[in-house]
């Protein structure tokens, strides 16, 4: 009788589709940050007109900067790759 199944089966290492898709180097695109940028401060002026929602029009009208700033370093980030790649 051999014990075999308690041997260590040495290192094998495995990737799963899940670990690539973790470790890939591309963010999100810089325009899908700045559309979301866009529609935030047509969002804003929306609200404002209407002024039926000042709260909510000013959270947009802050929130939308933060899209087109986002959008930026997006698109230094694949400027720089692309030149480096």
């Amino acid at each position: 009788m051999s014990v075999q199944f308690l041997k260590p089966a040495g290192l094998r290492i495995m990737t799963s589709r899940t670990d690539t898709a973790v470790n890939r180097k591309d963010k999100t695109p810089w325009y899908v940050y700045f559309v979301g940028g866009v529609l935030y401060t047509v969002l804003a002026v929306m609200l404002f007109a209407e002024s039926t929602l000042p709260i909510l029009a000013w959270i947009c009208a802050i929130s939308a900067p933060l899209g087109f700033y986002y959008a930026w370093g997006a698109w230094k980030r694949e400027k720089r790759n692309r030149v480096d790649g």
